[in-house]
C-alpha cells in the first residue's frame, strides 16, 4: 500500500483503481472526468478521459443514483 493509498480511502474498486491517476481539481484538464474519488481533503477526482463532465463508469453511477430517488 502506497503513500496516497493510506492517505485516502476511495469509495468503490474502481475508484481504487483510479487512485494511481487521479488529480486535484486545479489540475484537472478539459475532457477529464471531475467525479471524486475520495471521502477527504484534498479531494481527488478521476481524470478518466471523456467527451462530457463523467468517464463512462462515474456516470452510469450518477444516473443509478438518480433513478434510485424516483
Amino acid at each position: 500500500m502506497n503513500e496516497l493509498e493510506r492517505e485516502f480511502t476511495p469509495a468503490t474498486q474502481y475508484d481504487a483503481k483510479r487512485l494511481p491517476f487521479a488529480k486535484r481539481l486545479q489540475d484537472l484538464l478539459p475532457g477529464e472526468c471531475i467525479w471524486p474519488i475520495n471521502s477527504g481533503g484534498p479531494y481527488l477526482f478521476c481524470a478518466a478521459k471523456t467527451n462530457g463532465k463523467y468517464c463512462p463508469h462515474h456516470k452510469a453511477r450518477l444516473l443509478q443514483k438518480k433513478t434510485s430517488r424516483d
